[in-house]
């Protein structure tokens, strides 16, 4: 694989005598899907927020292309290319849904300085990508909620990140939404094959058809880590979803 692009050593994030995250590594090189699975309460998005910037860590570095961005902020980060979705869809109110997709066109502008028509193309094609075509004229609070949560996607795919953070797009869609999501992400990939991507999921056959290698977390701690179709035969993985209203199937059995 190519050089790290976005790489996390020995992260460690406390919330007063609360250990969220506990020494954990975690690199994306260009052109990795990385699943970030666990029970929760794990750190999945907490790990997510460090990475993004949303928080700092109280140990351990981050660095992107070589240079420590630990002091960075969330807004310096996506000017670099990292940007990402939230578990709750995170669009402006008073704007449509073609206007906060526009938000992450024009985050492109700057991270790849593409020029104003370049950028409108942009838009199209994810609103067109994510299902969201239709409603583009709407408002977030009038359109169904699979909407918004596609519209989160295309908005951050718009952009067209380096590193692509996803917090649980598929937290609230359907099963016909949770198979036009990946039809989408995979369709994007194939455009971007280089864009760098971790997945954070409940639902992992949706994670193992997106990403061929799994980070497990339990209790803030690396669990398990490695090629999707042995973590998820892992018996220590399987012990810690017990009583979680989670599925694991290995990835041939996901279609």
């Amino acid at each position: 694989m190519s050089a790290e692009l976005l790489n996390g050593s020995g992260v460690g994030m406390r919330f007063g005598g609360v250990h969220a995250l506990r020494e954990v590594d975690v690199t994306l090189q260009p052109g990795r899907r990385l699943g970030l699975i666990g029970p929760n309460g794990s750190g999945k998005t907490t790990l997510l927020n460090v990475l993004s910037g949303v928080y700092r860590a109280t140990s351990g570095a981050i660095g992107f292309q070589g240079r420590q961005i630990d002091r960075l902020g969330p807004g310096a980060r996506a000017r670099l290319g990292i940007v990402r979705t939230f578990q709750h869809p995170q669009l402006a109110a008073s704007l449509t849904i073609a206007e906060n997709v526009r938000l992450g066109a024009a985050l492109g502008r700057r991270v790849h300085g593409r020029s104003a028509a370049d950028e409108t193309v942009r838009v199209g094609e994810a609103l067109e990508l994510f299902g969201c075509a239709a409603y583009a004229e709407g408002l977030p609070d009038e359109v169904p909620y699979g909407v918004r949560k596609m519209a989160e996607v295309a908005r951050a795919a718009a952009v067209e990140p380096v590193v692509l953070l996803l917090d649980e797009p598929a937290a609230g869609l359907s099963r016909e939404e949770r198979a036009e999501l990946i039809a989408a992400i995979e369709a994007y990939y194939r455009e971007h094959p280089q864009t760098a991507l971790c997945l954070v999921e409940h639902d992992v056959p949706l994670v193992t058809a997106l990403c061929p290698e799994l980070l497990v977390l339990a209790a803030g701690q690396r669990l398990a880590s490695g090629p999707a179709e042995e973590v998820v035969r892992d018996e220590q993985v399987r012990v810690a979803y017990l009583g979680e209203n989670v599925e694991i199937k290995d990835r041939e059995e996901v279609g």
